[in-house]
């Protein structure tokens, strides 16, 4: 591989980083919920003139997988297959998901995760590895 296809490699890569940001800093945090695996709220988009906020959805199933009881970040985690009782609790300095998941002796184990430290807003979208959600103008409230 040349130079330049390396540096452009890491320019995009740099670029793509510096588009994403994180939730707890981008969105209305105080207003997010979870249905079922969606995580909904509003956040930033990049047209700050004509409008500053999207309503956007976001599959967590997408983002988390269950590893023996804890939930851990994996692209295309299908966590919400043997998880439940899910429920989000938001504060100035994380997005803690908090589940009841299966460990490998089949009991339900609590578990937590900062959703901060993996899902990211771009442009007024929820996203978290590759994968993006949707967005609207208008949310639910």
């Amino acid at each position: 591989m040349s130079l330049t296809a390396i540096l452009t490699t890491v320019a995009l890569g740099v670029a793509h980083l510096a588009s994403a940001q994180n939730i707890i800093g981008n969105c209305t945090w105080q207003n997010g919920f979870m249905q079922d695996s969606f995580l909904g709220m509003y956040c930033n988009n990049d047209n700050w003139v004509d409008f500053s906020y999207d309503w956007t959805w976001l599959d967590t199933n997408a983002c988390l997988t269950n590893y023996d009881g804890q939930l851990r970040p994996y692209d295309g985690g299908n966590y919400w297959t043997t998880c439940g009782n899910c429920s989000i609790r938001p504060s100035p300095v994380d997005f803690i998901l908090y589940c009841e998941c299966l460990d490998h002796n089949g009991y339900f184990t609590p578990t937590t995760y900062d959703l901060n430290t993996l899902v990211y807003n771009r442009n007024g979208t929820l996203g978290c590895f590759e994968y993006m959600g949707n967005k609207t103008r208008r949310g639910p409230f």
